[in-house]
């Protein structure tokens, strides 16, 4: 069940943002899947539900969430991505290549969410779902943070759980980088628990991050140093047999770990492609096997390649589920 419309690509180069998200690794995703399987279709957008300023406040304070829908939106986006240094000058940002204001990334984090929300429905009724989409689990309570704009995951959650049916939820977060957003927000609420296996040493954990809200541990937190990509499943299975509340995961599938990833914040990680593929197994299986509803989002992965990654995870399951 993949959920994906081409509305959902974020397009930051047409917004002059240089990080290199590229705007066609789930498009790519997608249309290869499609020639695997022509009956594969893009979700009719009048299929998603609205999320709305209440939505937005079962997570976000309401002083973050009224500079998001007031006139501070830019600056949130500006503050999300990165785009000014120490210094005060612009940073993978190029305002003069721009088609489009910032501000109108906003609506496209929103119908993202909306995505992430579907795909929480698709998983609950299937028992699996692929959002290609969202996974924004460095946004905070009180702020943006590492690309992320508002915490998609935490969102659907507990919306899901007001609207739709009170269950508790495992985030297995198994991206480069530690699900720090999450881990902040799920710090007191026992029905979301979250396991992160991350980069040891790396952002937001690096020494030069300081200290703040993004040390707060996950429920369960992996650490993993460059030159222990060996013991990475290991490491990965050993957690996932931790886990207690597995009404229903969601895994926040980053491709970021993999070794052909070109964002240099992510390389304290080097897993091959081979290796991806066993690490989305491992959890796809751990879960199946259990009966367990799983949605998954994609969450990080930079560069050319990265498409690749969720490619060949969907391609086998779907050849399996089809054998």
């Amino acid at each position: 069940m993949i959920v994906y419309n081409k509305e959902f690509d974020l397009n930051l180069s047409e917004h002059g943002i240089e990080v290199p998200i590229l705007d066609d690794r789930s498009r790519r995703c997608f249309t290869e899947l499609k020639n695997v399987d022509p009956s594969i279709s893009e979700v009719d957008l009048k299929e998603l539900e609205e999320i709305n300023r209440e939505d937005l406040l079962r997570v976000h304070t309401s002083e973050f969430v009224d500079a998001l829908l007031g006139d501070e939106k830019e600056k949130k986006i500006i503050e999300c991505y990165e785009l000014i240094d120490q210094n005060g000058n612009y940073y993978r940002y190029d305002p003069s290549r721009a088609k489009y204001p910032l501000s109108n990334l906003l609506d496209k984090f929103l119908l993202q969410t909306k995505g992430t929300y579907l795909s929480f429905r698709r998983a609950f009724e299937t028992g699996f779902s692929f959002g290609l989409c969202g996974g924004m689990h460095h946004a905070m309570s009180d702020r943006s943070r590492g690309f992320c704009l508002i915490n998609d995951i935490v969102i659907c959650a507990r919306k899901f759980q007001t609207e739709v049916r009170a269950i508790n939820f495992s985030v297995i977060d198994i991206d480069a980088h530690k699900g720090c957003g999450t881990a902040e927000l799920t710090a007191n609420d026992s029905s979301i628990e979250t396991l992160s296996i991350h980069m040891k040493n790396g952002w937001p954990l690096s020494a030069d991050c300081g200290e703040g809200p993004w040390r707060i541990p996950s429920t369960i937190d992996i650490g993993v140093e460059l030159g222990e990509e060996n013991q990475y499943l290991t490491k990965l299975e050993e957690g996932l047999k931790e886990l207690e509340n597995l009404d229903m995961a969601i895994v926040v599938a980053g491709a970021d770990p993999y070794s052909e990833d070109v964002l240099e914040s992510a390389r304290g990680i080097q897993l091959s492609k081979e290796q991806m593929l066993a690490r989305d197994l491992l959890v796809y299986r751990f879960l199946k096997e259990r009966g367990i509803p799983q949605v998954w989002l994609m969450a990080g992965g930079y560069g050319p390649k990265t498409w690749e990654i969720y490619f060949q995870f969907l391609k086998l399951i779907h050849e399996e589920e089809h054998a």
